[in-house]
Order: C-alpha cells, then sequence, then structure tokens
C-alpha cells in the first residue's frame, strides 16, 4: 500500500482527523471524523453546492476550489487532509481469472489484461484491482482504473481549497465491504439523490466481483424521484450469470444504499420481483458494526460514503478500489533536490569514483558468485520454466489476437453522423457479443438515421432502441448484437 504520508527526509506523524467529501457533479456531502484516544469523534458535516463539476470539460478547478473552501470555512471545517468517494461513472472495468501463480507472474499477467480489456494506453490511467477466491489457489480478479486525468483535475481543484488530498475510491465500494457477510456473497446498488445513475457492485470471494454504474434507474422526469426496479433486476440476473459458479452461488442478498425514501421504494419493488430467487433485500440505512479491534463510528455520525472512507482511512484500512496517484519516495525526492547544477556535477563524480573503486575489488568475486548461484539454481529453473509453459499453453486463450472490438467501435464510428449531432458516452462490449451505447444527441431524427445506418452494417443484428428521452440535448440507449467478428 502507498504510504501517503511519507515525504523526503522523514516520515509524518499519520492526521488524527480528516475531511471525506462524496462529490457528483455539482453536489458534495461529507463530514470530519477525529481519531481521539482511540475513538471516533465526529466534526462539522457539509452539504455543498459547487459552481460547476469538477470533471466537467474546461471547468474552472480554481474558481471550483475557491468557493469549496469558501463553504467550509463557513461550516468551520479547517481539516487539511481530505478522501474523495467519487461515483462510478468514467470508471472502466474488465474481468480475468488467475490461476494458482507467485505473485510476480500473476501481476504480470494482469498487466497484460489491463492493456487488452482498456483497450487503451494504460500510462493515461490509474489501475486498481480486487480479487475474489475461487479455490484450489485461482482467484477472479476485477481490473478498475480511472484516467489521470481525472485524479489531476481534483488535486488542483482541492488545491485551489487548500486541502490535499489522501484517498481517491468510488462511493460505494466505501460502503459495501468484500469482507462484510462472510461467506455470503452482497449485491449493493447507491441510488444518489438528485440523479438517474446508480452504482451497482457485487462483493463474493472477500473482493468485488462486479463494478459498473447503471443508467436510467431513476424517473425524475415528473419533479419527484421515481425509482425503476426492472433495470437493477435486469442487470442483477445479467451479472450473476456471467460470474464463475464458485462466486454466483454465495450471491444471496442484496443491499440498497442511499436515501431513505428511494432506498426502501426500491427494496420493496426488488423483494417483489426476486421472491422467486432467494435472494433477501434490504434497504441499508444504517452502518454496520465494525469489525474487531476498529474503532466504531458515533452514533450521530451520517451514513454514507464520505463518512465511512473517513472512518477507514483513521482506522488505517486501505480502500478496496484506490485510484491516488502513487507519492515520490524519499529518495526519489534527495535525488530531485539534489542533481541540479554544480551539485550534480559533484555527485556524477562522486558516483564514478565509488563506483571504479568498488569494481576493481568486487568484480571477480561477484562473476564467481553469479555463475556458482546460476549452476546451482539451474534445475530448479527448468522445472519452474517448464510449468509457466504449461500454464500459458492452457490460458493462451486469454491473449486472442483478434480485434472484435475494434470491429465494433469502427462499425459505430461509421453510423454516427460527422457532424456531431449524436455523441456516445458509454459503450460497453460483453463476451456474449451483446453491446450496449448511451449517449446524448441534439434532435431525435438523427439519432434515428444513425440507427439505420447501424442497422445496415454487415455483423449488426438484433438492433433494439431501448429509450430516447429528454430535449436539446436528448439522451438514447439502444442495444445489438454483433456477429462481424471473434472473442477478443
Amino acid at each position: 500500500m502507498i504510504d501517503l504520508l511519507k515525504l523526503g527526509g522523514g516520515q509524518r506523524r499519520k492526521p488524527k482527523s480528516v475531511l471525506g467529501l462524496s462529490i457528483d457533479g455539482t453536489r458534495a456531502e461529507g463530514a470530519v471524523l477525529r481519531l481521539t484516544n482511540g475513538m471516533l469523534e465526529l466534526g462539522p458535516t457539509v452539504s455543498l453546492q459547487l459552481p460547476a463539476s469538477p470533471e466537467a470539460p474546461g471547468a474552472d478547478l480554481a474558481a471550483i476550489g475557491r468557493a469549496l473552501r469558501e463553504q467550509l470555512d463557513a461550516a468551520g471545517v479547517r481539516e487539511r487532509f481530505c478522501l474523495i468517494a467519487l461515483p462510478c461513472t468514467g470508471l472502466l472495468v474488465t474481468q480475468t481469472e488467475l490461476p494458482d501463480l507467485p505473485e510476480a507472474d500473476a501481476l504480470s499477467l494482469l498487466q497484460m489484461e489491463a492493456e487488452r480489456g482498456f483497450h487503451t494506453d494504460t500510462a493515461g490511467l490509474r489501475v486498481a484491482d480486487s480479487r475474489c477466491a475461487l479455490g484450489e489457489g485461482r482467484q477472479f480478479v476485477t481490473l478498475a482504473a480511472q484516467p489521470a486525468a481525472r485524479s489531476t483535475a481534483l488535486e488542483r481543484m482541492l488545491t485551489a481549497a487548500k486541502l490535499k488530498l489522501a484517498g481517491f475510491s468510488p462511493a460505494i465500494t466505501e460502503l459495501q465491504d468484500p469482507a462484510e457477510g462472510g461467506q455470503t456473497g452482497i449485491a449493493a446498488v447507491l441510488l444518489a439523490p438528485g440523479s438517474t445513475q446508480a452504482a451497482f457492485q457485487i462483493t463474493a470471494g472477500g473482493g468485488i466481483a462486479a463494478l459498473r454504474s447503471l443508467e436510467g434507474v431513476v424517473d425524475l422526469s415528473s419533479g419527484t424521484a421515481v425509482v425503476r426496479p426492472e433495470p437493477i433486476a435486469r442487470e442483477l440476473r445479467i451479472t450473476l450469470g456471467q460470474l464463475p459458479p464458485e462466486l454466483e452461488s454465495r450471491v444471496r442478498r442484496v443491499r440498497i444504499f442511499g436515501p431513505r425514501d428511494l432506498a426502501e421504494s426500491l427494496a420493496a419493488s426488488l423483494r417483489a420481483k426476486l421472491a422467486t430467487s432467494g435472494i433477501e433485500v434490504e434497504a441499508a440505512l444504517v452502518p454496520p458494526a465494525p469489525a474487531a479491534g476498529t474503532p466504531a463510528l458515533p452514533t450521530n455520525a451520517p451514513f454514507n460514503a464520505a463518512v465511512m472512507a473517513a472512518a477507514r482511512f483513521l482506522a488505517g484500512r486501505p480502500a478496496r478500489l484506490e485510484f491516488l496517484p502513487p507519492r515520490p519516495s524519499a529518495l526519489e525526492q534527495f535525488l530531485a533536490r539534489h542533481t541540479s547544477g554544480r551539485l550534480r556535477t559533484t555527485w556524477v563524480v562522486a558516483g564514478a569514483v565509488t563506483a571504479v573503486v568498488a569494481l576493481a575489488f568486487l568484480v571477480q568475486q561477484i562473476q564467481l558468485s553469479l555463475l556458482e548461484s546460476r549452476w546451482t539454481r539451474m534445475s530448479t529453473k527448468v522445472r519452474q520454466l517448464e510449468q509457466i509453459q504449461g500454464q500459458i499453453r492452457q490460458f493462451r486463450p486469454w491473449s486472442s489476437e483478434s480485434y472484435r472490438s475494434l470491429q465494433i467501435l469502427q462499425a459505430l464510428s461509421l453510423a454516427f453522423p460527422e457532424s456531431g449531432t449524436v455523441n456516445a458516452k458509454l459503450i460497453e462490449v460483453r463476451e456474449s457479443g451483446e453491446v450496449v451505447c448511451t449517449g446524448t444527441a441534439t434532435d431525435s431524427s438523427s439519432v434515428l438515421q444513425m440507427m439505420d445506418r447501424l442497422n445496415a452494417t454487415p455483423g449488426v443484428t438484433a438492433l433494439h432502441r431501448d429509450q430516447i428521452r429528454g430535449k436539446a440535448p436528448l439522451q438514447f440507449n439502444f442495444t445489438f448484437h454483433w456477429t462481424g467478428g471473434a472473442t477478443p
């Protein structure tokens, strides 16, 4: 785990109070938690309205940060360290299965899966993973990534607000811990006030088995929030069918987080829809009992992602999915301060002299030692390589060189008009060949023309328009089945 508090020349004492913030567009809510004599105490709680979303293109991050600072000052918040909980919108997720491998080989395989699954340069992403135990050393791994630009924008905003980012994770992962529930898997849904979207997560086997954002869960067209249980029930059935049997059989509970009225309404609707499946549904309105050895939340603390993130941080537990960029090590900071100008020349000369002297005395002994060590380990290495080769042959289908996803994106890009009247926000390609596309358009005729062009594209079948709603811009959602390429 990254030590967020290390600085060059020493290690700072861990803060005893932090500000937890949950940001969704221009809305933010948070609270200050303090750790005193092993007990958590609640400080000021805030409900904020930002002048603009920090994730909006071209947003004035400095102005948003100053407005945030003004509201925090008015609420009496003086804490410096801040933890951010964000919705799952924009989160890239892919899954894979790991055999029983040494950790170094497992990390290399996960790096390959990230490069293949995200279809973009991972150098511009902040990637985190969560592993679910399947038995016999096998693991089901969820890889999640955020664009590095997102954390950079948040840090710039917080710098203007005189805050320091100490953690950055999805809100639903703070509310539903994979360790909670023991052997029972849990499907969690997080509803946000004023939003039509919901975060969806499945935890089982000690890790996160599924994580995504669902569109159109809440209908706000009438001015009153109305929860639609159908998309959640459908997504639950689809996702469970995609999980390994070892994890699917464990999911026996659904927990709904969010405002009381929305959570209870959705829980009641899902109970009726899942009555024959043996899955329990509950509205999660109070925090769970703390794990042994961790401080309990104050009884007057609100139950939201911001508070839970702050409590986790003060308890010394790492986030399940942490997207905070790594901090420079003490050595890196030391070199950055002392390897410029005259000092750089001095260090280079001193290092060169030291290296020559050391090599003159040690080169012969090092060579003899290396040769003897290689000879001693040769038989062990051969057996290990044979095992790895066998595993490569077994799992070679994971590294398929087909390019189905690129074909799908090409078909979509040719169908979309070049005038920019129709834009895609989310494209999800599933293993079964089903493609889900969500986006915005200036008018419905452009959407219908685009769908006609797409329907005429070879390889596109079962094109279905799910919804078109709103005005200037309107929002649309459609699905189709791709038969023109192999599994990526």
